[in-house]
């Protein structure tokens, strides 16, 4: 079975996150965290790439990628 490529960066999507919402990163500059989001929209893809935090809109990690080449 091959592994996806992400639609934004091209990688193979080996990790993917459940960040709808987003996440908090350490700022050490401001010593707090800053929320970064995932999405430039309000209907935000439930799924992002760990590498480069791109969605995966039309992806899900239970869909079945045996025929992905």
């Amino acid at each position: 079975m091959s592994v996806p490529n992400c639609p934004t960066c091209g990688k193979p999507v080996t990790r993917i996150l459940d960040l709808a919402y987003g996440y908090w990163q350490w700022d050490d500059e401001q010593s707090r965290y800053e929320h970064k989001t995932c999405s430039s929209r309000v209907d935000v893809a439930p799924w992002v790439h760990a590498d480069c935090m791109g969605e995966l809109r039309d992806m899900h990690p239970q869909n079945d990628y045996s025929a992905a080449g």
